[in-house]
């Protein structure tokens, strides 16, 4: 099996004209595509993200009275977050021998035309949901042309004044692109190995053991996609990695975006009332970088990390690899 490009970040939400309305604000995401299917239970929108071509974040929510997605946010308390990840490969019905062989048995949607399962190593549990379609029909989440509806106002869902735009006017983050999704794992090298083997990542990056007090990670590649994987897995006494392992499971733990303009970034934050934590600054190679955090209850259910850097590849780069990783 490979995957050969991540096509989309999927969250659940229960209101889905205000969870679009803060990622066209906020954001910055523009709207490209909207559908409601109660046949299969869904109502979506997908959103493309600014700086990447094909990078898209889609919204899911509840349609019709048995729909999965409800049962989805009933079982976390009604509690919105990342749903899947939407990727392609090239056989899809390779891809589901190929996981079945491992202990991994997917959902299959609508007509075959997807598959859905966590890609981490069963025994771990549930980890990273992903929906996996094959070459062709480009529909993962509902979306089919028959189930197209026009927007909720002249300019799409942004211009309606019932899903929290109003609350969001004025100017966005600035995101260039989407650069990683965050999995925590209790160990990062299995992982690292089980998604090489299971899909082709590739290690490009990864910390020292000893980097920081409570944490080591590295970053994959996924080939044939701008959007990389990164593996987090706690070190120390107390360490945030472990506590979210023991509440959440090895699942996503947040996802990063680039942003063009720091101070732009975090004006556009305080404009919107939304703050930011965990804030860190350095200099690499005389090129400065810094990241923060925006906690998941400011954006519908998802821990969202930004980062600018002066000059690419100064926040992570690709010459930390040691040579004897197998």
């Amino acid at each position: 099996m490979q995957i050969y490009r991540i096509d989309h970040v999927s969250q659940a939400a229960a209101d889905l004209d205000a969870q679009v309305g803060l990622l066209e604000g906020l954001f910055g995401f523009r709207r490209v595509r909207a559908w409601d299917n109660p046949a299969e239970g869904v109502r979506g929108a997908r959103l493309e993200i600014p700086g990447g071509p094909g990078q898209a974040w889609e919204v899911v929510a509840p349609a019709g009275d048995r729909s999965a997605l409800r049962a989805w946010l009933d079982e976390r308390g009604g509690r919105p977050g990342l749903h899947h990840v939407g990727a392609e490969v090239p056989d899809l019905a390779a891809a589901r021998a190929e996981l079945e062989s491992r202990g991994i048995k997917p959902a299959e949607g609508p007509d075959g035309a997807w598959i859905e399962a966590s890609l981490s190593p069963p025994e771990h549990g549930p980890g990273v949901l992903f929906r996996l379609r094959g070459p062709g029909g480009l529909s993962m989440c509902g979306d089919s042309g028959d189930n197209a509806v026009e927007p909720s106002g002249p300019d799409g869902p942004s211009s309606s004044p019932t899903n929290g735009r109003a609350a969001l006017d004025g100017p966005s983050l600035g995101i260039v692109a989407l650069d990683h999704v965050c999995q925590a794992f209790p160990d990062r090298d299995e992982l690292a190995r089980w998604y090489r083997d299971l899909a082709g990542f590739v290690q490009v990056w990864r910390t020292p053991e000893d980097a920081y007090p409570d944490m080591a990670d590295l970053v994959l590649n996924i080939p044939g996609s701008s959007i990389c994987w990164e593996v987090i897995t706690g070190r120390g006494e107390d360490s945030f990695v472990d506590r979210f392992l023991e509440r959440s499971g090895p699942g996503a733990h947040h996802v990063t975006f680039e942003v063009a303009d720091w101070d732009a970034a975090l004006a556009a934050c305080e404009r919107h009332g939304v703050p930011t934590f965990d804030d860190e600054e350095g200099v690499t190679d005389g090129a400065a970088w810094k990241h923060t955090f925006i906690h998941p209850k400011h954006t519908g259910g998802v821990l969202v990390q930004l980062f600018w850097e002066e000059r690419p590849g100064v926040w992570v780069r690709s010459d930390k690899i040691p040579p004897t990783w197998t």
